[in-house]
């Protein structure tokens, strides 16, 4: 809501003046003009002010002329303008040689100009202009208001764009191309990334985030050509943003809604009791899956989130998904916990679960968040019969990934050996506890080196000497002497077959309470 100053140039009334220095700040933005005769505090002036004065006091005091050096160097001014004849015979060399430096148009004005003549003028041009500018953004408010109200989604946002600006608009989330209306030859839309490294002289490009609510969504590439018409050029981007970040809020709140629904459907549908399986599959397909088709499902949560980061990692997770599992094209339901999220995906032909969860891992670590995530994986459900089974399986691959002896990012649950045997056990009923404690409490009550560990790794690695060692980072002898330890403690021959398979039995069992 200003004009430039060499706009103000070009007024009759500046016909008379000179401009002395400053020429690269020409562009510069009046937002105000200013008529001062005893420059007395320069704190007072506003960011973008033409200050014209009389330069009283400037040629014969030191201080004051120190004190109006300091001003021009300040970079608040967008010109300054003094009369020459009344107090300033000549403007001296020190101010042009600040205003030149400080892209400061310095105007030297005839005493024979009246100061009312200039700022009427002036302020004349900056009201009118002000109220073109208005006058232009509530225009603009109002067709983009009407494309928020009818709802059609982000094209016809973008086409109002291209048509304000005459400029070619791409809208991105996740670098990926969301809606797109392209002007010029030199852009390849298959290839946005390699815009960035292009010398485009006569064009210029702006990224502008789409935010709210502190999230960024995305953002809109504008590639236009140089004008001067900057100001409305930011007014209509400036609108447009909002738009594209209220759509985006509709769009999120769309996909909240489903995957509430999609949470609890999936949540009965994991059950062991499904009453009616055939409304079941019915319902189902209307959310987009075939639940009489294989289905393969996947448990991922957080095994060491802080409580106060759970909300974000959370919130970022079921994001990743939903973009993951969309650009898939694979139909998939998701259920949501406080600490985790099962996905059920349509095990079609060529579908590698495995696959599919190294690129969520993948997905997850390229976002550098710095909360591991563990996922499981099921057998695949034959059946919709199966799916409670599977859906158990997937949940104990990931929360018992990290008490195998190495642990790991994505495991399935016949990768679990003997937990699932252990875990059946607690659950009909055995005191897990009492057997671990009858086998290792001499172990577990032991000070100074971590004897489980090394007796773990010793009948991991089948009781290999040079491997358990070099796992370990100690020498042979350490090791030997750890395991003469454990004998004398345990009162067993390591080297007996049934004394190995009851240790290594005791040790997930003792580690499966405590992860429990």
């Amino acid at each position: 809501m200003a004009i430039r100053m060499y706009e103000a140039l070009q007024l009759p009334i500046m016909k008379q003046t000179q401009l002395l220095a400053g020429k690269k700040g020409l562009q510069n933005w009046i937002k105000w003009v200013t008529i001062v005769e005893v420059i007395e505090d320069i704190h007072r002036l506003q960011d973008g002010e033409f200050l014209i004065t009389t330069g009283f006091g400037l040629g014969e005091n030191t201080e004051k002329r120190k004190e109006f050096e300091k001003l021009l160097s300040s970079r608040k001014l967008s010109g300054i303008a003094i009369y020459t004849g009344f107090y300033l015979k000549e403007i001296p060399e020190s101010f042009l040689a600040i205003a030149d430096e400080f892209a400061l148009p310095f105007i030297e004005i005839p005493q024979d100009i009246n100061f009312s003549m200039i700022t009427k003028e002036l302020l004349v041009q900056v009201v009118n202009k002000q109220s073109q500018t208005l006058e232009y953004s509530l225009r603009i408010h109002q067709d983009f208001t009407r494309l928020v109200l009818e709802q059609h989604g982000f094209d016809p946002i973008t086409k109002t764009l291209h048509d304000i600006l005459d400029a070619s608009i791409i809208l991105m989330a996740q670098d990926d191309i969301i809606s797109s209306c392209i002007k010029h030859d030199f852009i390849d839309i298959n290839d946005v990334k390699h815009l960035y490294e292009k010398q485009l002289d006569n064009f210029e490009m702006i990224s502008q985030p789409i935010i709210a609510n502190q999230h960024t969504y995305g953002h809109v590439l504008i590639i236009k050509e140089k004008r001067l018409s900057e100001e409305l050029d930011s007014i209509a981007i400036e609108h447009a943003t909002t738009v594209y970040a209220i759509e985006f809020l509709r769009r999120r709140a769309i996909e909240e809604t489903h995957l509430r629904l999609t949470s609890d459907f999936l949540d009965e549908a994991v059950h062991p009791i499904i009453p009616d399986h055939k409304d079941l599959i019915e319902r189902g397909r209307k959310l987009g899956v075939d639940l009489s088709n294989p289905q393969s499902i996947l448990f991922i949560y957080f095994p060491s989130v802080k409580e106060e980061n759970m909300k974000e990692n959370y919130s970022q997770l079921t994001e990743m998904i939903q973009y993951t599992m969309g650009k898939s094209k694979i139909p998939y339901l998701m259920r949501t916990k406080s600490d985790s999220v099962m996905v059920l995906a349509e095990a079609q032909t060529g579908f590698n679960s495995r696959e599919l969860a190294e690129n969520l891992l993948h997905q997850w670590n390229a976002a550098l968040l710095h909360e591991p995530i563990a996922i499981g994986i099921g057998k695949t459900a034959a059946s919709i019969h199966e799916l409670h089974k599977r859906a158990a399986e997937s949940e104990q691959a990931a929360r018992f990934s990290q008490v195998l002896f190495k642990p790991k990012s994505i495991v399935r649950y016949d990768e679990l050996g003997l937990y699932p045997l252990l875990i059946e056990m607690k659950q009909s009923g055995m005191d897990l506890e009492a057997y671990y404690q009858k086998h290792l409490e001499t172990l577990i009550d032991s000070k100074g080196t971590d004897l489980i560990t090394t007796l773990e790794a010793y009948l991991f690695f089948n009781q290999s000497i040079k491997k358990t060692a070099s796992e370990l980072y100690i020498h042979r002898h350490t090791l030997k002497y750890r395991l003469d330890q454990i004998q004398r403690k345990t009162g067993l021959d390591l080297d007996d077959y049934d004394n190995g398979i009851k240790l290594y039995l005791a040790i997930l069992a003792y580690k499966l309470v405590k992860h429990m």
